[in-house]
């Protein structure tokens, strides 16, 4: 019978279990409160890297149109003959084709005097990139106020060139609208968007973020950095034609922004983000935590819960990385892995056959259309060599335009030969590009995954030495 004495006391081992829960919850809160100060600043960490990735793809857009035009200008600037006011010049028919709603098309003759496709006519002699042209440059102007039929614009000028003199300009001019509908068409829309400004600050093509506004540095000294950023900082960097980040507030909600050297005149590209999405986010994960600290066992649960989560979370990461970026196939390293492990099974659980993949002609796509182009076409050979395979046979981007196929489970020895043709088939109907193949077969004890590669490497030189565009099996 217990003592009544002893009654109020608890035995030690319950003791110790509830200090242990105790710790076991006093931990959980000290991680709960770490683990969202981390998603706090994984989410503003991941916004800055959404910001410049999208910064980039708009100044490489803008960088692609503008090239494309200074080639077609450059190349008109060869072959037409020189402006002389008659009106009979070869090139009219093409100055007219130019005469659209946002870009117009005119050549100016030494002088300064500009034809444009409608007949009108300019006098550009004062204009800084009619000078440029003059002196032998190929130059973007700056914004010309009211330029185009009372919208704002930039002009494209090439120097037109005769026996190493300059006897004209080829000049194409943008609308600002124009420039300002690319910049808008982008994937952070929803949240935010594009700009363009000068080193000095002055707005030359505007966006959602600034509307009505003409200088973003007068914008921005109205506003609160955030912590450890000054205007003056900024400034200074903008001044130093550095790119950078930064964090502003207005009506309550933090503004992100990131800004970048154009490598045209003195142009900036900045790319503005509202963060109520991220910041939203961020609230309903700390309400949730409220709840969750409300039970010790609701606590405990949740603790597992979360581990969970967060495992699960590094697993997809983990198999992310094991991707190569651009043709969603497996990496090298990864595959290496993958087809090592799968050399060692016995029975039908194994690697059999072998294929070695490399676009013909890759380096002429290149240098003929551009990276662009190449990156392209790598993409459609990864969603081909998918199409034509099995989800447990291994895919990989051995490099550059070289491609390495594994084929797994015991299948008959003409299996590969079947599969070979169905990819090089589908090169062909997809009417771009073509690619040669080498195969080689794996013993049932064959462990040795370089010699297979070898092999498989051999043997696609035999097919390019047979004339590219098939496949050779390894003899």
């Amino acid at each position: 019978m217990m003592n009544r004495r002893n009654g109020g006391h608890y035995p030690p081992n319950l003791l110790i279990l509830a200090g242990l829960v105790m710790s076991v919850i006093i931990g959980i809160c000290v991680l709960n409160f770490y683990y969202f100060h981390e998603v706090e600043r994984s989410l503003f960490l991941q916004t800055h890297r959404d910001l410049k990735q999208e910064n980039d793809k708009a100044l490489n857009y803008i960088e692609s149109m503008m090239q494309t035009k200074f080639e077609w200008l450059e190349l008109f600037a060869v072959y037409c003959d020189l402006p002389d006011g008659s009106g009979n010049e070869r090139w009219w028919e093409q100055v007219q084709d130019y005469e659209k709603e946002d870009s117009r098309f005119g050549v100016a003759d030494a002088s300064g005097i500009l034809y444009y496709g409608n007949r009108e006519t300019q006098d550009i002699s004062s204009r800084d990139y009619f000078k440029k042209a003059l002196d032998g440059e190929k130059n973007v102007s700056g914004l010309l106020k009211g330029s185009f039929q009372g919208r704002d614009s930039v002009v494209l000028a090439v120097p037109i060139i005769r026996e190493g003199t300059v006897k004209g300009v080829a000049c194409l001019e943008l609308s600002a609208d124009k420039l300002k509908q690319y910049l808008s068409d982008t994937d952070l829309s929803r949240y935010g968007a594009n700009m363009i400004f000068k080193k000095d600050g002055e707005i030359l093509i505007s966006c959602t973020a600034c509307e009505n506004q003409i200088s973003l540095f007068e914008m921005l000294k109205t506003r609160q950095f955030g912590p450890g950023q000054t205007f003056s900082e900024m400034e200074a960097g903008i001044n130093g034609s550095q790119s950078g980040y930064i964090t502003y507030y207005e009506n309550d909600y933090r503004r992100l922004l990131y800004y970048q050297p154009m490598g045209i005149n003195d142009w900036f590209m900045a790319t503005f983000v509202e963060t109520e999405g991220y910041e939203n986010t961020f609230h309903q994960i700390k309400s949730l935590s409220a709840k969750f600290i409300a039970g010790s066992t609701f606590l405990l649960f949740c603790g597992v819960v979360l581990t969970l989560l967060i495992v699960h979370t590094r697993k997809k990461e983990e198999k992310r990385l094991q991707k190569d970026y651009l043709t969603g196939v497996y990496t090298r390293e990864t595959a290496k892995k993958l087809v090592e492990h799968g050399l060692k099974a016995g029975g039908k659980n194994r690697f059999y056959a072998c294929m070695f993949l490399d676009i013909d002609d890759f380096k002429k796509i290149n240098d003929t259309f551009g990276h662009h182009k190449g990156d392209l076409v790598l993409v459609q050979a990864g969603q081909i060599l998918n199409a034509c395979t099995r989800q447990e046979d291994v895919i990989v981007r051995f490099g550059g335009d070289e491609f390495c196929i594994w084929l797994y489970g015991m299948r008959g020895r003409k299996q590969p030969e079947a599969i070979a043709q169905r990819i090089i088939n589908a090169f062909h109907i997809s009417g771009k590009v073509h690619a040669s193949i080498g195969i080689t077969l794996i013993e049932e004890e064959e462990t040795e995954y370089d010699a297979i590669l070898r092999r498989a490497d051999q043997a696609l030189y035999q097919a390019k030495g047979k004339g590219k565009n098939q496949y050779a099996v390894y003899n």
